[in-house]
């Protein structure tokens, strides 16, 4: 409001107050809840129609609701072929209003920055959801399988990944499992101060297997932890979350799902919220992709720039030529630190280095060990022990210390991967813009764009001088307007014709292949696929409070339905604008004067009259309320007429109290009695069961 009050000079030239305000962003809501579905399936055909390698799949249920979909944009898909090789998959929850569960697929690119390579909405955490988004996944990517995948500890996802990824490493995040056991942890920490610094030493520092388990043996030994459940689980899942043990896959220095829970927080604080139709949520889910290749833009472009060496060693000025701009910071990082290892020569080989920091620790024996480093000139081969680039694709501190050592003047091309470096695009013929930014022709769009907007300013100030100037504007800019949209609906039935014309002769050819002769029949309507898909049901996500049976299921309740269509009259008139709070219509009236209201009134008493009033009574009226608001109550000629009045103002939903007092006077004839009692009696008996 205050941006609308400085636009037009004051309140007072508004035109409007703010509960008109409110009341139209309430009305945009219900507009927007009105298909959404098919609205979704709209901007993915938009999405399509810039980018034929946009790619979208979805999965409806046995009552044609909306059960699982998955989409990729085609900038998504081209950086997985530059950087699929080491993915992070995580789900989250409150992310639309049908609480679908949000899987995304994250990766890292050659700046290090956390990319998106796919996104897929859930109706459930079973098996079979992720097994067929894994596939959709696999069928987007051209069936390129990741090296490696990092997720949390979900039962049916682990059961999942196998059978779709079967070459795939699957490894579990460490945060996950830390924070799994962080109570029983906090324990140990109270009772033993140093435990915590120790246990993370062992975690971090470069291990081998053996070394691990020695360090970690040593550890229970010293605490006498032997019968600690969580450090019993924790050894036993060991393989499935210590790095020591896959040290010679590439994880692309992802060890956690860091880059998952970031990328969530981004989507969930700037973007997508919990009460985001399906179209709007992938609208912004777009636009986060859209944000990150800004970042990812402008990351390369600071890349292109130049930069000075800390020393003069010619192997530095390789890799700073090489990299990019982020993954040069990180390898002077390590070369800062790499000053603090002492060299010395093997006795056995000449070309084995013994490498050591400095300042060993005297506390873990572990912590004192000499990685042992083969240098080979002659050869081009240069390895360590503690499997670092093997596993990271970048230098460990071990290895740069014998480079300046060995004053190198140049690393050897197979040590320098492609996925880091400033030129780490695989498929330059692959087109990865997700919007066109040419015309047929060639022409730039924003070449055009920036012409227009300029001429446009123009007459724009020449208009404004007097008001014959700006008649002539104002006149021009319609003129064009419309005749621009002539053009585009021109445009329009020519295609429709097009395609009428092509599904015709398609037609024809097929009939006549296969009886030689054409088909006399007239072809059906060409409906659109997407009409009779139901919005999804409410998703029932871990830790939900639900009854069992729904979680059994994995089911909810749906959402809550749009607005009602308005009755009309025998003119054909909407008979009024505002809902029933008791039978959810739009017929004239509010929940004072509806009939289905005074009707159940006269069902409880009549219900209390049989049985007597019971401590259920209040779940049988709504019940009862309940029943006939799903039945249509229709009016008799003797019935007396009720109050429409709608120049009062009645509250949506009324509390039943707060016309007790007058109802009490209110006489039931014996003969109403007898016509109602026997018409309901079924239903009372059954509610009454069921009411207790």
């Amino acid at each position: 409001m205050g941006l609308l009050t400085r636009l037009h000079g004051g309140r007072d030239k508004i035109g409007c107050h703010n509960r008109d305000i409110l009341n139209m962003k309430a009305e945009n809501t219900r507009k927007e809840s009105i298909n959404e579905v098919q609205n979704m399936f709209k901007f993915f055909e938009v999405m399509k129609k810039e980018n034929e390698n946009f790619f979208y799949d979805y999965k409806v249920d046995d009552e044609n609701r909306l059960e699982n979909v998955f989409w990729s944009n085609a900038s998504s898909r081209a950086a997985y072929a530059d950087f699929g090789d080491c993915i992070t998959f995580d789900t989250t929850y409150k992310s639309n209003k049908h609480h679908l569960p949000l899987a995304v697929f994250v990766g890292v690119n050659n700046h290090l920055q956390s990319t998106i390579f796919g996104v897929a909405l859930m109706g459930n955490e079973s098996e079979e959801s992720f097994k067929w988004v894994f596939s959709r996944f696999l069928e987007c990517m051209g069936g390129k399988q990741p090296i490696y995948i990092l997720t949390d500890q979900c039962p049916a996802m682990a059961k999942a990944i196998p059978k779709i990824f079967p070459r795939t490493l699957h490894k579990f995040c460490r945060w996950h499992i830390m924070n799994k056991h962080k109570d029983p942890l906090k324990k140990l920490y109270k009772l033993f101060p140093d435990l915590k610094d120790q246990l993370t030493a062992i975690l971090n520092h470069p291990l081998m297997p053996s070394e691990f388990e020695d360090a970690w043996k040593a550890l229970i030994e010293k605490y006498n932890l032997h019968d600690i459940n969580v450090m019993i689980n924790l050894w036993a899942e060991r393989k499935l979350w210590i790095s020591a043990y896959w040290k010679e896959v590439f994880c692309a220095r992802m060890t956690s799902t860091q880059r998952s829970e970031s990328m969530n927080f981004v989507l969930k604080r700037g973007f997508v919220t919990e009460r985001d139709n399906l179209h709007i949520f992938a609208k912004q889910v777009n636009n986060c992709v859209q944000a990150r290749h800004e970042a990812e833009n402008a990351e390369a472009n600071a890349s292109t720039g130049t930069r000075k060496t800390v020393t003069r060693y010619g192997f530095e000025a390789q890799v700073m030529d090489k990299y990019t701009r982020a993954v040069y910071s990180v390898f002077q990082e390590r070369q800062y630190h790499s000053t603090a290892f002492r060299i010395k020569t093997s006795q056995d080989n000449p070309n084995n280095y013994l490498v050591h920091h400095y300042n060993q620790s005297k506390e873990f024996a572990w912590s004192r060990h000499e990685f042992r480093v083969l240098a080979d000139e002659a050869e081009g081969r240069y390895e360590c022990e503690c499997k670092l680039w093997e596993h990271t694709g970048l230098f460990c501190h071990h290895v740069i210390a014998v480079f300046e050592h060995l004053r190198l003047d140049e690393i050897p091309s197979k040590y320098i991967l492609q996925r880091y470096t400033k030129d780490a695009v695989t498929n330059p013929d692959f087109n990865r813009r997700d919007y066109r930014t040419t015309t047929e022709d060639g022409t730039s769009i924003e070449y055009r764009r920036t012409i227009l907007y300029s001429e446009a300013v123009k007459i724009i100030n020449k208009g404004c001088s007097s008001e014959a100037k700006f008649q002539i504007a104002l006149s021009a800019f319609r003129d064009a307007n419309s005749r621009l949209d002539n053009e585009d609906a021109e445009l329009e039935n020519n295609e429709d014709a097009e395609m009428e014309n092509n599904e015709q002769s398609s037609n024809q050819d097929n009939t006549t292949r296969e009886t030689g002769e054409q088909n006399d029949i007239p072809q059906a309507e060409n409906n659109d696929p997407y009409a009779d898909i139901q919005p999804p049901l409410v998703a029932i996500t871990k830790g939900s409070k639900t009854t069992d049976a729904a979680r059994k299921n994995g089911k909810c309740k749906p959402p809550v339905p749009a607005r009602p269509e308005p009755e009309l009259d025998e003119y054909g008139r909407p008979k009024g604008t505002r809902i029933c709070g008791t039978c959810n219509k739009i017929d004239g009236h509010n929940s004072r004067t509806c009939k289905a209201r005074q009707l159940a009134k006269k069902l409880l008493e009549t219900h209390e009259k049989v049985y007597g009033p019971t401590a259920s009574s209040g779940n049988i009226k709504v019940c009862i309320r309940n029943l006939l608001a799903r039945q249509h109550i229709p009016e008799t000629d003797d019935e007396e007429k009720l109050d429409t009045d709608e120049g009062e103002c009645f509250e949506d939903e009324t509390d039943d109290e707060e016309y007790e007092q007058e109802d009490e006077d209110e006489d039931i004839t014996e003969q109403e009695e007898t016509q109602n009692t026997p018409d309901v009696d079924d239903k009372l008996e059954n509610l009454n069961k069921k009411g207790g």
